[in-house]
C-alpha cells in the first residue's frame, strides 16, 4: 500500500458513517481512522457470514482503530427511522456533538438490476432502493442537522454515483441518485447560514465486495480492472473535512476524482483512478 499521510487531520472530530461494514462506507470509515477520527460505524451486520458478503461493523471499527483512531460499531437498520435516531443520540450523548455524517448506506436489491429493464422488476425494487438509500440519508441528516445549527459547525456528506446524471443501471436507481444531490444542494441551502456543510460526492467504479462478486459473474456491465478502491473516496472526504475553506464548497455535487486532482491525493495502490464522467461523455 503506497503511504499517504493525512497528518491525524481529524483527531478530535466525530463522524458516523453509515453502512460502514464493507464497501464505499468501510473504505471511508478507515480513512477517517487513519487521519485520527472517533467514527461510529453503522449497518445490519454483526457477525461474519451472517451477510451474503464478507464484512461486518465490528471488523470496521477493530480495523480503523488500528490505524490510529477510535471505532465504534452500532447496529442499527437504516430502513427504521427510530434506530436511525437512537443512534444520533446514542452519538451526541457520548461525545456531546457529530462533526461529520456520512451518509452511506445502501441497500442491494434482492434482484438483479444490472440489466433487468424497470418494467420487467418488481415494484417493490423502487422501494428497496430508495427507503435506505435516499430516505435514510434524509433521515439521518434531520437527526444530526439540529445540533450542528446550534453548535454553528457541522460537515454532511451523500454519498452517491454518475447515474444522478446519467443512466446506470436501471431507472429507479438513477432517480434515487439524482434525489441524493438534490438533497445535499438543497441542504446546503438552508444550512448555509449556519456554517453547516453539505454535500453530494459521486465515486467512479469502484472495487467493492459487491462489484467484485458480480464481475465474476459475468455482470457488470464496466471494466473494473479501471476502478478504484473504497479507500479513495475515503480520501476525499477526509481532505475536505480537514479543509478549513470547506463551507465554500457547500451544495456543490463533486467528483471524488476532482477532489483527487485538487488535493494531491492517490489510491492506495499509488495510483490515479480514470475519470469516469469522462468515459461516459461527461464530467
Amino acid at each position: 500500500m503506497t503511504e499517504w499521510n493525512s497528518d491525524g487531520s481529524l483527531k478530535d472530530k466525530v463522524a458516523i458513517v453509515t453502512g460502514a461494514s464493507r464497501g464505499i462506507g468501510k473504505g471511508i470509515a478507515l480513512e477517517l481512522g487513519a487521519a485520527g477520527a472517533t467514527v461510529y460505524v453503522t449497518g445490519r451486520t454483526v457477525t461474519e457470514g451472517a451477510a451474503a458478503l464478507p464484512g461486518t461493523i465490528g471488523a470496521t471499527a477493530e480495523e480503523l482503530t488500528e490505524l490510529g483512531g477510535q471505532g465504534i460499531a452500532v447496529q442499527c437498520d437504516h430502513s427504521d427511522d427510530g434506530q436511525i435516531n437512537a443512534m444520533v443520540k446514542r452519538v451526541e450523548d457520548e461525545q456531546g456533538g457529530i462533526d461529520i455524517l456520512v451518509n452511506n448506506a445502501f441497500t442491494v436489491p434482492d434482484v438483479p438490476i444490472f440489466e433487468t429493464r424497470f418494467w420487467e422488476m418488481p415494484v417493490d425494487i423502487w422501494d428497496q432502493l430508495h427507503r435506505v438509500g435516499c430516505r435514510g440519508h434524509y433521515v439521518a441528516s434531520c437527526a444530526v442537522a439540529s445540533k450542528m445549527v446550534e453548535r454553528r459547525t457541522g460537515f454532511i456528506v451523500n454519498i452517491s454515483s454518475f447515474a444522478g446524471a446519467a443512466y446506470v443501471f436501471n431507472v429507479a436507481y438513477g432517480v434515487g441518485k439524482a434525489a441524493v444531490d438534490r438533497m445535499a444542494k438543497d441542504m446546503a441551502q438552508e444550512l448555509r447560514e449556519f456554517d453547516v456543510t453539505a454535500v453530494s460526492l459521486w465515486p467512479g467504479i469502484v472495487r467493492t465486495e459487491h462489484m467484485l462478486q458480480a464481475h465474476k459473474a459475468g455482470t457488470v456491465p464496466f471494466d473494473i480492472d479501471r476502478g478504484e478502491s473504497p479507500r479513495f473516496t475515503g480520501r476525499g472526504v477526509v481532505s475536505l473535512a480537514a479543509d478549513p475553506k470547506l463551507h465554500d464548497k457547500t451544495g456543490r455535487v463533486i467528483p471524488v476524482v476532482d477532489l483527487a486532482s485538487e488535493y494531491g491525493f492517490k489510491d492506495i495502490d499509488g495510483q490515479q483512478p480514470g475519470n469516469l464522467g469522462e468515459q461516459m461523455g461527461f464530467s
